[in-house]
């Protein structure tokens, strides 16, 4: 499994360029990237599609040429293989069949954005590319909204206003960075809430990196108030309490008794 760059081909490691030359075939996204990225290199091995749509049936011939006694590379367009990407059919199958998968490392769009977003990186959240249907891709963001790790994930140029609107409906005053064209000439990072994104940007090229603040627990506090009491109690009883301590502190956020709590659940 080698990493290759996502946008600057200097970003490449020796590592890389030895194992792509070592081994017999190499399995890629497109040919024609791979194609470009191997001959700005002087390396010339026969390429084989390998992606989302063929991974099922290529997994087999990628286990077959090992089977065989060949080294096989697999490769992304850009980046780590797997990360929103295919190759994990490979590396599971192979592992059953104690084979042998040796990774070597490159450079990550959403490693680098996040390096590079000024926003904490102790505890991430990382989901790569959501639904492409604006309903579901909302629903996911509703899920993941009362995180408090930051959150990272891709979105595609044509969707990515969609998804700010989504953002500035359900977090609106979190911070949040937009990375684009990393490592490329025109690299930027926009940083702001996402209204204030939604007012800069104009037509954007390329994949994008959003790196996203985590909620804060008074943000946290605000929504479960504003909320109903049924939803209050369940976030409570999800966290683990029982229903007398969920009623206790839903009364406490609340400001009222724990008997106005008592009486407005079992009403329901």
């Amino acid at each position: 499994m080698v990493g290759v760059p996502i946008g600057n081909l200097d970003d490449i490691t020796l590592r890389a360029i030895k194992t792509l030359q070592k081994v017999e075939v190499i399995y890629c996204e497109d040919t024609r990237v791979t194609k470009k990225l191997l001959n700005h290199f002087d390396i010339h091995k026969p390429l084989r599609s390998y992606h989302t749509f063929n991974e099922n049936e290529i997994t087999k011939d990628v286990l077959e040429f090992i089977r065989k006694g060949q080294n096989v590379a697999i490769v992304s367009d850009a980046g780590m293989p797997i990360i929103s990407d295919p190759g994990f059919l490979a590396v599971r199958e192979a592992i059953k069949m104690d084979i042998d998968v040796v990774v070597v490392p490159g450079p990550s769009a959403f490693i680098t954005a996040l390096v590079g977003s000024g926003i904490a990186s102790n505890r991430i959240v990382f989901t790569g590319f959501l639904n492409s249907g604006d309903h579901k891709r909302k629903k996911e963001l509703e899920k993941l909204k009362d995180i408090e790790e930051t959150l990272i994930l891709y979105e595609s140029p044509h969707r990515i206003k969609e998804t700010l609107m989504m953002l500035d409906e359900l977090m609106p005053n979190r911070h949040i960075c937009l990375a684009r064209e990393l490592t490329k000439p025109y690299e930027e990072y926009l940083h702001g809430t996402p209204h204030e994104i939604l007012e800069v940007i104009d037509e954007i090229k390329g994949e994008i990196v959003l790196v996203i603040e985590g909620a804060t627990r008074k943000e946290m506090k605000e929504d479960l108030i504003a909320s109903t009491i049924e939803k209050h109690m369940q976030y409570y009883l999800e966290q683990g309490l029982d229903e007398k301590n969920a009623m206790k502190m839903v009364a406490k956020d609340r400001g009222v008794s724990k008997s106005q709590i008592y009486q407005q659940v079992k009403k329901k």
